[in-house]
């Protein structure tokens, strides 16, 4: 499973909830409504290209069209992955939850945003 960036997406969030793991959803539009797709990342190194790490895949799909509650219940998801995270004395704080919204912006302007974002990693694929 992966969350696709493409004209249906409506947002992204991520969390770091350890010091060897992390926490990223997204919610996009789909046939039958909204779905949120997230996933916990074990790092199995800190190299993240290696393909070694650990992914707890999820989607959840909604027939609710409301896009700004799904943004709503999507902060306070997060929210509460972190909350566990700092009880279980996994981090110290809210400090590192990222949150990138499309809004108006066009599908590459959220995927620069998102490459943008200091938890990215990207590689630039030629076709020849």
């Amino acid at each position: 499973m992966s969350i696709v960036i493409d004209d249906n997406i409506v947002g992204m969030w991520y969390a770091v909830t350890g010091e060897m793991d992390d926490f990223m959803m997204a919610v996009s539009r789909c046939d039958e409504g909204l779905q949120i797709i997230y996933r916990h990342r074990y790092y199995a190194s800190l190299d993240p290209w290696d393909e070694k790490d650990r992914k707890s895949w999820h989607r959840m799909i909604t027939s609710q069209k409301d896009e700004a509650k799904a943004i709503e219940t999507a902060r306070e998801m997060v929210g509460g992955v972190v909350a566990i995270a700092m009880k279980m004395g996994r981090v110290k704080s809210h400090g590192e939850i990222y949150e990138i919204l499309r809004g108006d912006r066009t599908v590459e302007e959220f995927a620069a945003a998102l490459r943008a974002a200091p938890f990215a990693h990207s590689k630039v694929h030629t076709v020849q």
